[in-house]
């Protein structure tokens, strides 16, 4: 059994190396990387099972008897479609309203929340904003500040877009 880590999909939320870190490390960057690529008979089953519990699908099996499962690889590759649409959707939106309507005026309160039924723990928001989001606490992310100064605003936001489970709220 071989196992890929497609990068890009992969958001470095340390699943991989959680739960397999003789096969897959975040130790060079920001996204998983394998550090065998083929994986010891004793660790076949967890490198399976990572695979499943990976959030993004960007742990890729190739079995000796099969080849890597075309599904999954259909499976990421619409999620990168969707995502690109989902992206091109929130610019037009953003580019048609108001610049008011995006920027409320200074001193505007903003609560954020992060839904712990959601949160993978996977911390994109603590790397976006670290001065908002904790995982000290883990394995869940935590909000530091009520409300959100406005210097804050912007990544609180990109957070929560780029959260891969939608785990983040924002109120303003």
């Amino acid at each position: 059994m071989k196992v890929k880590v497609d990068q890009g999909l992969c958001i470095g939320c340390g699943v991989g190396e959680a739960a397999v870190p003789e096969v897959l490390c975040l130790e060079n960057g920001t996204t998983a990387e394998v550090i065998v690529e083929e994986v010891p008979k004793k660790l076949k089953d967890e490198v399976r099972q990572t695979s499943k519990d990976c959030p993004v699908e960007a742990i890729l099996i190739e079995d000796d008897e099969e080849a890597e499962k075309p599904v999954k690889a259909e499976k990421a590759e619409a999620k990168k479609v969707e995502a690109a649409y989902e992206d091109e959707k929130i610019q037009k939106t953003a580019d048609r309203e108001p610049a008011d309507k995006n920027n409320k005026e200074k001193g505007s309160e903003m609560k954020v929340t992060v839904d712990q039924d959601l949160c993978i723990g996977c911390g994109v928001c603590e790397g976006a904003c670290p001065e908002v989001f904790s995982l000290a606490n883990e394995p869940y992310a935590e909000v530091l500040l009520d409300p959100i100064p406005e210097e804050y605003q912007e990544l609180c936001r990109q957070a929560a877009a780029d959260c891969p489970t939608e785990a983040i709220k924002i109120e303003d």
